[in-house]
C-alpha cells in the first residue's frame, strides 16, 4: 500500500498479490489519527470497500477493512517500509513485448510473481497509450483501409536506471494529430514495495521551502542562459514567461535517475505560451540535483537515500 498525505486527505493505492491489479484509496486523517479511506476500482467511482483505523503512537495504522455491503470485516496492521532497508531484489530483469512492429513495451519482472503483475500494469499499452491490443489492431487496421493516419504511431522505451531496488523506466511515443507529437513519461519504481517513487513525499516537510529556493536557483540559471539563444524566435512576452518561471514541487513529477543524481524536466508554463513555442520549449528546462544536494531534504527512511 502506498499513501500521500496533503493537509489531512490522503490518497493513494493497494493491490493483491495475487493479481496485481491497484485500488485506488482516497480519505483522510483527524487530528486525533483517525483514518478513513475509501477504495474503488481505478478509473471507477463505485466503492469496493472501505479502511478505518488510528494511527497509532508508534506511526503504525490499525484498523479494519470492510467489503462494500459491509458484510465481511478483516483487521489490518500496517507499518512503514523502511526506504532505506538494503532491498530483497536489486533489479530487476526486463525483457520486452512487441506490438504490431512498432509498439514496443518493457517487460520488468521480479520473483515476486504479484509485484511483476503490478509492474506489468505500469507499463502495459492502455497505461501508456490507451489502447488495449485489440483497439490497437482495430486503428491500425482502419488506418490502412483508409490511408488516414492519426494517435499513436510508435512507442519505445529506456531503462535509465535500475539497481538499489529502484527502476527508472522511460516511455517515448510518436503520434499524429494536427501535426507530429512526441510524448515521454518516466516511471520511477522502488522495487521493495512495487510503486512508484514521489518525490514530493520524500521531502522532509520543514524542508520543502529550502528545497524549492535551491530549485528556484538552479531553474533561474537555466532560463537566464537559454533565452539568450533564442534571440529573435521568443517574443517579449515569451522571454517574460521563460524568465518568470517558478520552480515547485508539481516541477518534480517528471523526472529521470542516474548514477550522479536526479534530474527533474519543469514543465514550462505561462499565460501567453502558444503550442508552437511551447514545443520549442519542451525539456529544455531540465534541473538536476546531485545525490548528495538531495539527500539534505530526504526523510531519513526514503528509498531515495539509497542511490548514492
Amino acid at each position: 500500500m502506498q499513501l500521500s498525505t496533503r493537509d489531512s486527505v490522503l490518497t493513494g493505492a493497494y493491490y493483491y498479490v495475487r493479481n496485481g491489479r491497484l485500488l485506488d484509496l482516497t480519505g483522510d486523517v483527524a487530528p486525533d489519527g483517525v483514518v478513513a479511506l475509501r477504495e474503488s476500482a481505478v478509473f471507477d467511482t463505485a466503492s469496493t470497500g472501505r479502511f478505518e483505523g488510528r494511527v497509532q503512537p508508534d506511526g503504525k495504522l490499525i484498523g479494519s477493512w470492510h467489503n462494500a455491503a459491509g458484510t465481511v470485516h478483516l483487521p489490518f496492521a500496517l507499518a512503514r517500509v523502511g526506504g532505506t532497508t538494503p532491498p530483497a531484489v536489486t533489479r530487476a530483469r526486463v525483457g520486452a513485448k512487441t506490438y504490431f512492429k512498432t509498439f514496443t513495451i518493457p517487460l520488468p519482472m521480479v520473483p515476486d510473481v504479484g509485484m511483476s503483475k503490478l509492474l506489468a500494469e505500469y507499463f502495459s499499452l492502455e497505461s501508456l497509450i490507451s489502447e488495449t491490443p485489440m483497439s490497437l489492431r482495430d486503428k491500425l487496421a482502419d488506418e490502412q483501409e483508409n490511408g488516414l493516419h492519426y494517435g499513436p504511431q510508435t512507442l519505445g522505451y529506456d531503462v535509465g536506471y535500475n539497481a538499489q531496488g529502484i527502476l527508472s523506466i522511460t516511455t517515448s511515443s510518436e503520434g499524429l494529430g494536427a501535426s507530429v507529437w512526441y510524448d515521454y513519461r518516466t516511471q520511477t519504481l522502488d522495487l521493495n514495495t512495487g510503486f512508484p517513487v514521489v518525490v514530493a513525499d520524500e521531502i522532509r516537510p520543514e524542508l520543502v521551502p529550502a528545497f524549492l529556493a535551491l530549485g528556484q536557483q538552479k531553474l533561474q540559471e537555466i532560463t537566464r542562459q537559454y533565452v539568450p539563444t533564442q534571440e529573435g524566435f521568443l517574443q517579449p512576452d515569451d522571454v517574460a514567461g521563460v524568465l518568470g518561471q517558478t520552480f515547485s514541487l508539481s516541477s518534480t513529477k517528471e523526472y529521470t535517475v542516474s548514477s550522479t543524481g536526479l534530474l527533474f524536466d519543469h514543465p514550462v508554463s505561462y499565460d501567453s505560451l502558444s503550442n508552437f513555442v511551447w514545443k520549442t520549449l519542451r525539456g529544455n528546462f531540465q534541473v538536476t540535483f546531485s545525490h548528495a544536494e538531495l539527500a539534505r531534504f530526504l526523510k531519513s527512511d526514503s528509498p531515495l537515500r539509497r542511490l548514492k
